[in-house]
Protein backbone atom coordinates (compact mmCIF):
# COMPACT_ATOMS: atom_id res chain seq x y z
CA UNK A 1 0.00 0.00 0.00
CA UNK A 2 1.09 3.38 -0.87
CA UNK A 3 0.28 6.46 1.14
CA UNK A 4 -1.67 9.31 -0.43
CA UNK A 5 0.42 12.34 -0.94
CA UNK A 6 -0.65 15.26 1.28
CA UNK A 7 -0.88 18.66 -0.31
CA UNK A 8 1.62 21.19 0.87
CA UNK A 9 0.17 23.36 3.66
CA UNK A 10 -0.61 26.91 2.69
CA UNK A 11 -0.45 29.67 5.17
CA UNK A 12 -3.67 31.58 5.60
CA UNK A 13 -3.31 35.31 5.65
CA UNK A 14 -6.70 36.40 7.17
CA UNK A 15 -7.91 38.44 4.19
CA UNK A 16 -11.45 37.12 4.55
CA UNK A 17 -11.53 38.23 8.18
CA UNK A 18 -10.42 41.77 7.29
CA UNK A 19 -12.99 42.04 4.46
CA UNK A 20 -15.80 40.86 6.76
CA UNK A 21 -14.77 43.35 9.48
CA UNK A 22 -14.71 46.23 6.98
CA UNK A 23 -18.16 45.27 5.68
CA UNK A 24 -19.45 45.05 9.26
CA UNK A 25 -18.13 48.56 10.02
CA UNK A 26 -19.74 49.96 6.85
CA UNK A 27 -23.12 48.36 7.66
CA UNK A 28 -22.90 49.68 11.26
CA UNK A 29 -22.17 53.22 10.03
CA UNK A 30 -25.09 53.06 7.58
CA UNK A 31 -27.37 51.93 10.41
CA UNK A 32 -26.18 54.77 12.65
CA UNK A 33 -26.78 57.37 9.93
CA UNK A 34 -30.26 55.98 9.26
CA UNK A 35 -31.05 56.09 12.99
CA UNK A 36 -29.77 59.66 13.25
CA UNK A 37 -31.92 60.73 10.30
CA UNK A 38 -34.97 59.04 11.79
CA UNK A 39 -34.46 60.78 15.13
CA UNK A 40 -34.09 64.15 13.38
CA UNK A 41 -37.30 63.60 11.41
CA UNK A 42 -39.11 62.64 14.63
CA UNK A 43 -37.95 65.84 16.33
CA UNK A 44 -39.00 67.89 13.30
CA UNK A 45 -42.47 66.39 13.24
CA UNK A 46 -42.87 66.91 17.01
CA UNK A 47 -41.86 70.57 16.63
CA UNK A 48 -44.26 71.02 13.71
CA UNK A 49 -47.07 69.50 15.78
CA UNK A 50 -46.22 71.79 18.72
CA UNK A 51 -46.15 74.85 16.47
CA UNK A 52 -49.45 73.85 14.88
CA UNK A 53 -51.09 73.59 18.31
CA UNK A 54 -49.63 76.95 19.31
CA UNK A 55 -50.85 78.57 16.08
CA UNK A 56 -54.36 77.19 16.56
CA UNK A 57 -54.41 78.41 20.16
CA UNK A 58 -53.27 81.91 19.15
CA UNK A 59 -55.79 82.01 16.33
CA UNK A 60 -58.62 81.00 18.67
CA UNK A 61 -57.61 83.82 21.05
CA UNK A 62 -57.59 86.25 18.11
CA UNK A 63 -61.10 85.21 17.05
CA UNK A 64 -62.41 85.45 20.62
CA UNK A 65 -60.92 88.95 20.97
CA UNK A 66 -62.49 90.02 17.66
CA UNK A 67 -65.83 88.77 18.94
CA UNK A 68 -65.36 90.70 22.21
CA UNK A 69 -64.62 93.90 20.26
CA UNK A 70 -67.72 93.46 18.10
CA UNK A 71 -69.89 92.75 21.14
CA UNK A 72 -68.56 95.86 22.90
CA UNK A 73 -69.19 97.98 19.80
CA UNK A 74 -72.78 96.72 19.54
CA UNK A 75 -73.32 97.46 23.23
CA UNK A 76 -71.87 100.96 22.80
CA UNK A 77 -69.03 100.54 25.27
CA UNK A 78 -65.29 100.82 24.87
CA UNK A 79 -62.87 97.96 25.13
CA UNK A 80 -59.11 97.68 25.05
CA UNK A 81 -56.29 100.05 25.87
CA UNK A 82 -56.89 103.53 24.43
CA UNK A 83 -54.08 104.25 21.97
CA UNK A 84 -55.98 106.85 19.97
CA UNK A 85 -53.74 109.74 21.03
CA UNK A 86 -50.45 107.86 20.56
CA UNK A 87 -49.77 107.49 24.25
CA UNK A 88 -46.55 105.89 25.47
CA UNK A 89 -48.62 102.86 26.54
CA UNK A 90 -49.02 101.92 22.89
CA UNK A 91 -45.59 101.39 21.33
CA UNK A 92 -46.92 99.32 18.42
CA UNK A 93 -46.46 95.96 20.03
CA UNK A 94 -48.07 94.99 23.31
CA UNK A 95 -45.69 94.88 26.24
CA UNK A 96 -44.17 91.55 27.05
CA UNK A 97 -44.80 89.74 23.77
CA UNK A 98 -42.10 87.28 24.75
CA UNK A 99 -42.93 87.06 28.47
CA UNK A 100 -45.76 85.50 30.40
CA UNK A 101 -48.69 87.55 31.63
CA UNK A 102 -48.56 88.73 35.21
CA UNK A 103 -52.05 87.33 35.68
CA UNK A 104 -55.65 88.07 34.86
CA UNK A 105 -56.49 91.66 34.01
CA UNK A 106 -59.47 93.81 33.30
CA UNK A 107 -60.38 94.23 29.65
CA UNK A 108 -59.02 97.80 29.56
CA UNK A 109 -55.85 97.29 31.59
CA UNK A 110 -52.65 98.52 29.97
CA UNK A 111 -49.74 96.14 29.68
CA UNK A 112 -51.70 93.02 30.53
CA UNK A 113 -52.66 90.01 28.45
CA UNK A 114 -56.07 88.41 28.93
CA UNK A 115 -56.18 84.62 29.06
CA UNK A 116 -59.00 82.72 27.40
CA UNK A 117 -60.11 79.13 27.49
CA UNK A 118 -58.86 77.13 24.56
CA UNK A 119 -61.29 75.66 22.05
CA UNK A 120 -59.06 72.65 21.39
CA UNK A 121 -58.93 69.83 23.95
CA UNK A 122 -55.21 69.37 23.30
CA UNK A 123 -53.89 72.92 23.14
CA UNK A 124 -54.47 73.92 26.77
CA UNK A 125 -52.60 70.88 28.06
CA UNK A 126 -49.91 71.10 25.40
CA UNK A 127 -49.50 74.80 24.65
CA UNK A 128 -51.26 76.46 27.59
CA UNK A 129 -54.16 78.90 27.57
CA UNK A 130 -53.95 81.44 24.74
CA UNK A 131 -54.02 85.17 25.47
CA UNK A 132 -55.06 88.37 23.71
CA UNK A 133 -54.41 92.11 23.99
CA UNK A 134 -56.77 94.75 22.53
CA UNK A 135 -55.76 98.29 21.59
CA UNK A 136 -58.22 100.97 20.48
CA UNK A 137 -56.40 102.94 17.77
CA UNK A 138 -59.01 105.68 17.29
CA UNK A 139 -61.61 106.69 14.74
CA UNK A 140 -60.85 107.29 11.07
CA UNK A 141 -62.97 108.71 8.28
CA UNK A 142 -63.41 106.16 5.51
CA UNK A 143 -64.83 107.14 2.16
CA UNK A 144 -67.89 105.20 1.10
CA UNK A 145 -67.85 102.62 -1.65
CA UNK A 146 -69.38 105.16 -3.99
CA UNK A 147 -67.14 108.07 -3.02
CA UNK A 148 -65.42 108.03 -6.41
CA UNK A 149 -68.17 108.14 -9.06
CA UNK A 150 -65.73 107.21 -11.81
CA UNK A 151 -64.80 103.91 -10.13
CA UNK A 152 -68.06 102.55 -8.74
CA UNK A 153 -70.99 100.97 -10.51
CA UNK A 154 -73.65 102.93 -8.62
CA UNK A 155 -71.66 106.14 -9.05
CA UNK A 156 -71.61 105.64 -12.80
CA UNK A 157 -75.26 104.63 -12.88
CA UNK A 158 -76.64 107.29 -10.56
CA UNK A 159 -73.93 109.95 -10.69
CA UNK A 160 -73.70 110.41 -6.94
CA UNK A 161 -71.14 109.81 -4.28
CA UNK A 162 -71.65 108.70 -0.68
CA UNK A 163 -70.08 110.74 2.09
CA UNK A 164 -67.29 109.46 4.29
CA UNK A 165 -68.27 107.73 7.51
CA UNK A 166 -66.34 107.12 10.75
CA UNK A 167 -64.87 103.76 11.64
CA UNK A 168 -63.32 102.65 14.89
CA UNK A 169 -60.01 100.87 14.45
CA UNK A 170 -58.79 98.20 16.85
CA UNK A 171 -55.50 96.31 16.87
CA UNK A 172 -55.68 92.86 18.42
CA UNK A 173 -52.61 90.85 19.34
CA UNK A 174 -52.90 87.22 20.33
CA UNK A 175 -50.40 84.57 21.37
CA UNK A 176 -50.28 81.04 22.50
CA UNK A 177 -49.39 80.90 26.17
CA UNK A 178 -45.62 81.04 26.57
CA UNK A 179 -44.20 78.50 28.92
CA UNK A 180 -41.13 76.35 29.16
CA UNK A 181 -39.61 75.23 25.90
CA UNK A 182 -42.89 75.13 23.96
CA UNK A 183 -43.48 77.04 20.74
CA UNK A 184 -44.98 80.52 21.07
CA UNK A 185 -46.95 81.93 18.15
CA UNK A 186 -47.98 85.59 18.09
CA UNK A 187 -50.64 86.89 15.69
CA UNK A 188 -51.92 90.40 15.11
CA UNK A 189 -54.99 91.72 13.32
CA UNK A 190 -56.47 95.15 12.69
CA UNK A 191 -60.23 95.46 12.46
CA UNK A 192 -62.47 98.40 11.56
CA UNK A 193 -65.99 98.71 12.90
CA UNK A 194 -68.73 101.17 11.98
Amino acid sequence: MTACPTPPSRRQRGVALIVVLILLIVVTLLGLFALRGTLMEERMSANMYDRSLAFQAAESALRIAEQKVQEAALAGRSIGVDCSSGRPLCPGTPPGVDTASAGECAANAAGCWISVESTSPHSEADAGAPQYYIEYMGDVQVAGEDADPARSASGIQYGGAQPAYPRSVYRISARSHPGGDRAVVALQATIELR
